[in-house]
């Protein structure tokens, strides 16, 4: 029986550090799919004033997690404004505090 690998990187995307097993898995359903990046603070609002103010632009565009497919459309279909994303939502936290969203990465979770 081979053990599995249990070394430990640091994502740079991320700044967090993942097992090697990790590094490939969606950040909300924890499939291993090919992943998308999701920016938590959208790019459409990267360049109004009170977003610049509140986050600052580094912050910004480091804030995002890898995401499958079925995720990230998931949250855009639930959650289509872009602002509200930013305001509300920018965090893998608060992403998971909306039900809408928590029920929709549970039913992701059970698909292949």
């Amino acid at each position: 029986m081979a053990l599995a690998r249990c070394v430990m990187a640091k994502s740079s995307k991320h700044g967090r550090w993942l097992k090697d097993d990790q590094k490939h898995r969606c950040e909300l359903c924890g499939r291993s799919k090919p992943l998308t990046k999701h920016h938590l603070i959208p790019r459409g609002v990267h360049r109004k004033r009170r977003f610049v103010d509140r986050f600052g632009k580094k912050e910004m565009h480091r804030r995002s997690l890898m995401l499958c497919k079925l995720c990230h459309v998931g949250i855009h279909d639930l959650i289509p404004d872009e602002k509200e994303l930013a305001e509300k939502y920018n965090t893998r936290e608060l992403l998971l505090e909306n039900g809408a969203v928590r029920k929709h990465v549970a039913w992701v979770r059970k698909q292949k």
